[in-house]
Order: C-alpha cells, then structure tokens, then sequence
C-alpha cells in the first residue's frame, strides 16, 4: 500500500501501522503545503479500507478496481482544487508516452473534477446543475470511449484534446466554497450503510468553509457515522476551527524535497528530471497558459492603480506611507509606485487582464479557471498589505472590505455562473467606492 506516494515516508509509517492493525481514526486532517500529497494519500487511504484482499496497489478485487478509477459507490469528494493543472499536465504526459500508465493518470485528473459533481452532493439543488449536467454527461461518455481504447491513434488524440476542453470548461463550474447544502447532503449519505466494507468523505481545502459549512461540518464531527471515515486536506491549519482540529488526527505533510520532486518528475510525468524546476507547484504552473506568476503580476497591478485611485479620490495619502527609498515589496506604496510607473488606467488593466485570459476562458477555454486564479492572487495580495497596515487603521479596515468583495465575486462566478468580466469591473469600483464609506 502507499506505492504511489513518492517522499512523506513517515506519513505512509503511519497510514500503514493505522490500517494493519484496524485503528483508523474517524477523522483525520491531513496538513501541509499544496503539492506534498495529501489528495494521493487520502485516496489511497480509502482504497486501502475498502480492500477485501492484500490492499496492494495493483490489487485487482472489484473495490480496489473502483477506488483506482474513483468511481467507488463508498467514496465521496468535494471541495475546491485546482483541476486544470493536472489535466494539463497529464494531457501533455499521454501525448508525449501514449501508455497504459499515462493514460490511467490523464483519466483520474479528469475523474478528480467529476467528483465535484457527484448527484450526492447536489441533491434537491439540482437546478443549480443545470449548465454543468450536460458537460459532466459528455465528459463522463468520451471518458468511457477513450478507456476502451488500447493505443492513442490520431482519432483518441481528438477525443484526448475535446476531454481537455470539456475539462476546463467544467472547472470554471465547480464552486469555490462547499455550499452548507453540500455539506448537509454529504451528512446524509454518510449515515447510510456502505455498499462495501466502509466509506470515505474527503474534504479539500477544508478551510476554505464558509462558517454555516464549518458548523455544518462539526456537527457531523462531533458523532460521526461508525461505517465512515473523513479526511479534510488543508494547505493552511491555523485557519482550521480549533474544535475541528481537536476531533481529528493530525498529520503534517512535509514540503518535499528536490530529490523527490525529481523523482516525481522522471517518474510519474516522465520527464527529464534535471530540467525540473525546484517545486512541483513550478512545474505544475508552467503547463498553465495563465501561470501564477502572471495572475500575482496582475493582481499587483490592480491592487495598487486601486490605492492609487482612492488616494487620488481624495487628495491625500492615507494608504501609503511616502518618504521611503526603497519600500519592500508588496507594500502599499511599492504597489502604487509600480501602478503608476505602467501608466495605464484600471480600465486598461482590467482591458489587457481580459485579453491575455482569453476573456477569462469564454474565448479560448485553455483559460478556463483563470479568473478565479486571479481573485485569489488578488486575496494573496491583500494578505500581504495586512502586514504594512500594523499602523494604518485605514489600510487594515479597507483590506478587510476588500477580502470579502473578492470573495463575493468568486462566488458569484463559480456558483451563480456571472459574467467574470463584468464581475471584475464591479469588483474594482465596489473597492473604490468601499474607500468613500470607510473615510
């Protein structure tokens, strides 16, 4: 078991002494940095559960066959993830080695995304489904096609880049936050019998919740069902709830090295490990047509034509703090200084933003999900203007309202499907006009 969990050797010590001797706890929380392994080990974990046998990777009773392509009746995921990394990433891994491995893996990134719109989970909410149920059908047909094939020819190549497509789309569908309905539907089919030997509910980025979620959450913590097990993954523990954390056990998921990233790297991606970046994340972001570094990059540009505006707005300087040479980056008048150098206006920031997004997915679907990478560099950015604001009620008071538009607006467009366009341009004035009620 855990063969395919490459590095975190004292989590598999762990995991394993658990499962041999029957002592799963009924939560775990797994915690660590994006990219260390914490989605693989859970589903591993839930595999292993369920086995009837040996519990080995390759085992090939049905439970461990259904766990594998994560279509097990007794496995329920939800939360939000990045999808598009790894199926771009695992697109480009089966065109370049067209083999039976890489195949699997491009078919379980996509399987990942699907999870998310398990009828579970959206029951009694199925009008909200209305746009992703016909994608989430055609995907799941071209999906059953390219598994029957036994060689990627040039029509399986065609069915390989219309799943990508259909992929991106569907991502930019998926809800940001787990709804509390999600919740309370997960709660439900977790208090019934098991098809199997047990069932599994992973939670990604638990702490991503909403408090009627969080609360929702505790309470099926707090007695939860004996037949089923949780694993909430989360990149940030400090902003778990307390009473959460002190029902699960923790395990803390190293950064991992650049030998293991190596050896991922040569060995999952088959590429050529010495031209691998130093992190998975790097390589991960280089597949993306709108990498991270260009979503912070304009995140930091709006942020800072905003300062600059409600400054302007009202004659003054209450936001940044003049008389510096050098002020560190990411600061509120490092940020100005570097808006007001481009010489551009927000409407032409949010014009280029539109373009180099392909209108945030809506003209070239490589883009889908680009602008909630953008919201979150901008969140991102905010965080980092907390610590320049230890003296700036002003600053602190305007990050605060800010956070929570951005949040909205993510909202908005993954749930509610509005127009990420037009929800960018309410999003800035919404910030600028918040300046006028705080001052």
């Amino acid at each position: 078991m855990f063969e395919n969990l490459l590095g975190q050797d004292e989590i598999k010590s762990s995991l394993t002494r658990s499962l041999e001797q029957d002592e799963v706890p009924p939560v775990y929380l797994f915690a660590g940095p994006p990219m260390s392994g914490k989605m693989t080990a859970a589903l591993e974990t839930a595999r292993v559960m369920s086995c009837t046998r040996s519990a080995a990777w390759d085992c090939d009773c049905s439970d461990c066959i259904r766990h594998r392509s994560l279509v097990h009746p007794d496995l329920l995921i939800l939360g939000k993830r990045n999808h598009p990394e790894e199926i771009l990433v695992a697109k480009d891994l089966v065109l370049r080695d067209p083999s039976s491995s890489s195949l699997f893996f491009f078919v379980r990134s996509i399987r990942k995304l699907l999870a998310r719109f398990s009828p579970v989970l959206w029951e009694g909410e199925e009008s909200k489904l209305s746009k992703a149920a016909p994608l989430v059908q055609s995907i799941e047909e071209e999906l059953a096609t390219l598994e029957e094939a036994s060689t990627i020819d040039p029509a399986r190549t065609k069915l390989i880049d219309a799943l990508c497509e259909g992929s991106l789309s569907l991502e930019g569908l998926a809800p940001e936050l787990p709804p509390v309905f999600m919740i309370r539907n997960m709660e439900t089919w977790a208090q019934l019998k098991p098809l199997g030997r047990r069932k599994t509910v992973i939670l990604e980025n638990a702490e991503r919740m909403q408090d009627s979620a969080r609360n929702a959450m505790l309470k099926i913590l707090e007695e939860p069902p004996e037949s089923t097990r949780f694993i909430l993954l989360t990149t940030r523990r400090a902003s778990m709830m307390s009473t959460i954390v002190s029902r699960s056990r923790v395990l803390h998921f190293k950064p991992r090295d650049e030998a293991t990233t190596k050896l991922i790297v040569r060995r999952v991606f088959k590429n050529d490990p010495q031209a691998a970046p130093e992190t998975l994340q790097e390589f991960f972001d280089a597949k993306r047509p709108y990498s991270s570094s260009a979503a912070r990059k304009h995140a930091e540009l709006l942020t800072g034509l905003i300062l600059a505006n409600c400054d302007a707005a009202t004659n003054s300087t209450k936001l940044t703090e003049k008389g510096s040479k050098n002020p560190a980056p990411g600061t509120s008048l490092a940020l100005v200084e570097a808006a007001l150098d481009a010489k551009i206006s927000i409407q032409e920031c949010i014009d280029q933003i539109i373009v180099q997004t392909g209108s945030f997915g809506s003209k070239d679907k490589a883009f889908s999900g680009s602008f909630v990478q953008l919201l979150q560099a901008m969140l991102s950015c905010f965080a980092g203007l907390l610590a320049d604001s230890g003296e700036n009620p002003l600053l602190l008071a305007l990050v605060d309202r800010w956070s929570y538009l951005v949040r909205d607006a993510s909202k908005e467009a993954t749930t509610y499907n509005r127009n990420p366009e037009l929800l960018l341009k309410v999003l800035v004035d919404s910030c600028i006009h918040v300046f006028g009620e705080v001052t």
